[in-house]
């Protein structure tokens, strides 16, 4: 009888666990584009100062209020829009969300066409969400209803005597099935 030689094994390197940052590539390039503008906008604004100082000769001062204030607009512009593109769709959907909060399960987020991808993938995966738990809610209470009928039923029929025992554990057996069956469902 011939023995198969022993395999050594290689000594197991400890896992390395990467930390997952969860930043979005679309929300970096939106981020990145707001940069770009701004910074294009000051490239913009030194060359229409520098334009200003040999066609018109106009002096430092009034040069150093126009760039002040042309960077302010354009801060306040990029500041503007970007909040609108980002905030405006959660204020939407934490009103929606207090909707549903208040009791309306069957309400859904809504989605607008320019919103962006990561808020309409959350939104989608939200309205799933709720549909599940309604669906789980309505077989609840289906399952509630069944058996608090079928326990107000043996309740009576022991209070008058007419219940045998093998049917009443058959009863109890079934709504336990039932309960575990909702249980390894949900």
């Amino acid at each position: 009888m011939t023995h198969a030689p022993e395999q050594k094994q290689a000594p197991q390197k400890p896992r390395i666990f990467k930390q997952r940052y969860f930043m979005a590539k679309e929300l970096q390039f939106s981020l990145a584009f707001v940069i770009v503008l701004a910074l294009l906008g000051g490239i913009f604004l030194q060359a229409l100062s520098s334009a200003l100082i040999s066609y018109w000769k106009l002096k430092t001062p009034f040069l150093g209020v126009f760039l002040i204030a042309g960077y302010g607009a354009i801060v306040v512009l990029l500041a503007v829009f970007f909040t609108h593109r980002l905030i405006g769709p959660f204020k939407r959907l934490e009103y929606e969300m207090k909707l549903i909060r208040d009791g309306n399960l069957s309400k859904r987020l809504s989605i607008r066409t320019h919103d962006d991808l990561h808020i309409r993938n959350f939104v989608r995966y939200v309205n799933l969400f709720l549909s599940r738990f309604e669906e789980m809610s309505e077989e609840y209470n289906r399952l509630n209803s069944t058996v608090i009928t079928k326990l107000d039923m043996a309740v009576e029929e022991l209070s008058r005597g007419s219940m045998e025992c093998p049917r009443l554990k058959a009863e109890i057996e079934d709504l336990r099935k039932q309960v575990r069956e909702f249980r390894e469902k949900w």
